[in-house]
């Protein structure tokens, strides 16, 4: 499992670490034999009450993880942790499974790397999908940011790269097409979808929905509480403080960036938006996710 540098067309790189004959993942520097413990997550124990949220990079995590953690407590308060603390592909198992319950997990990585008594046991799977334009946005200011990818390339050729799939997690139509399968083969596992511009459209109905799937009865007031607790700015505000400076460049935390939705369009040229669309139409002709690019 070899660190790899994956390359764009205008030479710049991405650091990132190959753990499966060019599937990318990031390469948790911090994490030592950081190899022998991705290799062994398929044969890590899940208890039944875990509950995990799986979602391709940029797409909302720390927000749906934010919200799950408020809802299972009971309490509108913030939660004094940041959500790469359990996210499972960067955990030791000794870390794992010592996090007290109830456990909620998150991850970017593909379904079949997870472990398996996660499907044995039908634990509760979040997963939340967010509009592919803005995620490639996002995405490209991540990878600017954080010291570990080593990056510092251009929009243009980062847009391609994120296209093709040339970057940690791989594709976006390649994550989402996967999931597709994974509810079409197995329509009873208990998979509760959202879609982030949903989220951001009415959160409220969004929040109260997750509860009722959580199966935690949470009256109208608390819901409030948590929804405005977790709207961008404060979110922004709170966690920015407890993220760690020294892995952003230039010491300044980034996570929370505008969390806005339709950003990408002060990004994409009208040839790029075109080209996007094509191949998009291509790649999900066979799917049936229900993607908003504005709202």
């Amino acid at each position: 499992m070899p660190e790899v540098k994956l390359t764009d067309k205008s030479g710049a790189t991405i650091t990132a670490l190959d753990i499966d004959n060019g599937y990318i993942i990031p390469t948790f520097k911090a994490l030592e034999n950081h190899e022998q413990h991705v290799l062994s997550m398929p044969t890590w124990n899940a208890e039944n009450d875990d509950i995990l949220i799986c979602a391709y990079p940029k797409s909302g995590t720390h927000w749906l993880w934010e919200v799950t953690c408020m809802l299972l407590k009971g309490k509108a308060e913030r939660i004094k942790r940041v959500k790469e603390d359990v996210m499972i592909e960067g955990m030791t198992k000794d870390r794992y499974e010592k996090e007290p319950v109830p456990r909620v997990f998150n991850t970017h990585i593909l379904f079949k790397y997870l472990p398996e008594d996660f499907r044995k046991k039908r634990c509760k799977i979040l997963y939340v999908l967010r509009n592919p334009k803005d995620v490639a946005v996002s995405y490209y200011n991540h990878h600017s940011k954080i010291r570990e990818y080593e990056y510092d390339g251009k929009w243009e050729p980062y847009l391609d790269r994120y296209i093709e799939g040339n970057v940690d997690y791989g594709s976006w139509f390649d994550y989402t097409v996967d999931w597709e399968r994974v509810m079409k083969e197995d329509p009873e596992y208990p998979v509760h979808m959202m879609y982030y511009e949903d989220m951001k459209e009415n959160g409220m109905r969004e929040i109260q929905r997750l509860a009722k799937f959580l199966e935690v009865d949470r009256d109208e007031k608390f819901i409030r509480e948590v929804d405005e607790l977790c709207q961008f700015d404060r979110m922004k505000k709170d966690k920015d403080k407890i993220e760690n400076a020294d892995e952003w460049k230039n010491g300044q935390p980034g996570m929370y960036r505008k969390g806005q939705v339709g950003d990408w369009k002060n990004w994409f040229t009208v040839s790029q938006s075109e080209k996007f669309d094509v191949i998009y139409d291509e790649k999900m002709k066979n799917s049936n996710v229900k993607i908003r690019f504005t709202i």
